[in-house]
């Protein structure tokens, strides 16, 4: 066992329980502290927390495993949805749900269409997506910890996973928020020292590049995958700012709607160097020193440890790994534990709960969501970004439509918002699983049919409910709720 990596590695997992420890003594009564931080954080820190999220473990091992796989311009496709995604999502929905001063995504569907079946199902879908979403960051955090400390995979995930769920449970967004700033400063030098070292050693960008495409062919060219395969990888990430809950709930966090687009803009700029920057160096440096890996979500790691020998940067590196991991794993499983507590619990089970009620029960939710991921984690399939950019196509098929329709479009009702949820979410899943279309592109079918439902059904509905469509129309008119 490697014991600088070990002790630096031990000393950022006990600042962050500490953190966790602090936050607690604020959120320990008040839900509106618990999911959104009491809406008081400012735009430099949504910007660090929000790039934190969604730059996780998967951005880093993940999205460097698949452009050594499957080349840098699918990865780059992807990856653009992304960075267009959030001045998207910016535009189209942070400054109205913002104002709605609602906590989670169920919530809003809840006040735009009040519909019972709407508000069980989409909760579920939430669970069941960011648990999928949770397993493949506990992967990256046990590889990491398994290739640069040498602890054994298993005991990696579950010490990783005991670690985030303790400090989640205690201190709730406002200990999600701390750490992801720290976690998201980390992350981002880290990726930029290592990828300087590379460019250096190898006398600069462009001789790298040459060298791994002359190393392997496939790196720089289109080929294997079909043009509808990128285009479903660029949609996918593309909708995921307007409805992945661990990234809407940012929105929800920011102090003002100002605030909140400001954030969705500034996390992208530092999310896409993080991206750019660290595909082309370190991806390409597996290519030509690391030929032939058998599992290729190691070749960051592999290029760190060829390029960083010194065990101290090596150590802050683990932790940079194990941030990226922490900064996405920690606000996923306030999602799933918000679905549950407040969408599920709350709205259905006992609405006269009271908060402290409620908070305690979300303590409760969150440690069965993180030994569920334990579980599921223990055996994880290949390629981490494949498996969490299915989870995000499920999201979008199932809510893109209700959420932006809802915003924008006064016609739709509330049942044609349960049929467009139902039908974009189980023909994403047949699709996924019963044909053969190339990887990703499921959405392309099964986002529009979204659309198309609810917009033939709004026509044959009945109509929302005139006092809360003036409620909803209200924050477009004066940017404000009544």
């Amino acid at each position: 066992m490697k014991t600088t990596e070990l002790l630096i590695t031990i000393f950022y997992v006990m600042l962050c329980i500490g953190i966790g420890i602090w936050a607690s003594k604020k959120v320990s009564s008040s839900t509106d502290d618990y999911w959104v931080a009491g809406r008081k954080v400012g735009t430099f820190a949504n910007s660090w927390a929000m790039m934190a999220a969604l730059g996780s473990g998967g951005s880093i091992l993940g999205v460097n495993g698949l452009a050594y796989t499957a080349g840098v311009p699918y990865v780059f496709a992807m990856y653009a949805g992304a960075v267009v995604g959030f001045p998207f999502a910016s535009i189209l929905v942070a400054e109205h749900l913002r104002d709605l001063k609602v906590r989670t995504i169920p919530e809003y569907l809840n006040i735009r269409y009040n519909n019972k079946a709407l508000s069980i199902i989409v909760p579920i879908i939430i669970m069941i997506a960011m648990e999928v979403y949770i397993v493949a960051q506990l992967k990256a955090a046990g590889i990491t910890a398994t290739y640069l400390l040498g602890i054994p995979y298993h005991y990696a995930v579950i010490i990783t996973a005991i670690i985030f769920t303790l400090y989640v449970s205690i201190g709730g967004m406002w200990a999600i928020t701390l750490t992801d700033v720290i976690q998201g400063i980390l992350m981002f030098a880290v990726v930029m020292l290592l990828s300087l070292v590379v460019v250096t050693k190898f006398g600069g960008a462009h001789t790298l590049i040459s060298q791994a495409t002359t190393s392997a062919p496939h790196f720089g060219q289109i080929k294997d995958m079909s043009f509808i395969s990128y285009a479903g990888a660029f949609v996918v990430w593309l909708i995921a700012g307007c409805t992945v809950p661990h990234l809407v709930m940012r929105v929800f966090t920011s102090r003002d709607a100002y605030s909140a687009k400001l954030s969705l803009n500034y996390s992208m700029i530092l999310y896409a160097l993080l991206t750019f920057v660290g595909v082309l160096a370190i991806a390409s440096a597996g290519q030509v020193v690391f030929p032939g890996l058998k599992d290729a979500d190691t070749v960051f790691l592999k290029v760190m440890e060829h390029f960083l020998p010194n065990a101290l940067i090596r150590g802050i590196a683990v932790s940079a790994v194990l941030a990226a991991v922490m900064s996405t794993t920690d606000a996923l499983i306030l999602a799933v534990t918000s679905a549950a507590a407040n969408d599920i619990y709350k709205k259905h089970i006992k609405s006269d709960a009271t908060e402290k009620e409620v908070v305690r029960l979300s303590l409760v939710i969150t440690w069965i969501a993180g030994l569920l991921a334990i579980y599921f984690a223990l055996n994880p399939p290949k390629l981490l970004t494949m498996l969490y950019t299915a989870a995000v196509g499920l999201l979008g098929s199932s809510l893109l439509a209700p959420i932006l329709m809802g915003i924008w479009w006064k016609r739709a009702t509330p049942k044609a918002a349960l049929m467009s949820c139902v039908s974009g979410g189980v023909s994403y899943c047949y699709l996924l699983w019963f044909t053969k279309m190339p990887p990703l592109s499921q959405v392309l079918v099964s986002v529009p049919i979204s659309f198309f439902v609810l917009i033939i059904a709004s026509y044959f509905t009945e109509a929302t409910e005139t006092e809360i469509m003036l409620r909803v129309e209200k924050t477009h008119l004066t940017g404000k709720e009544s």
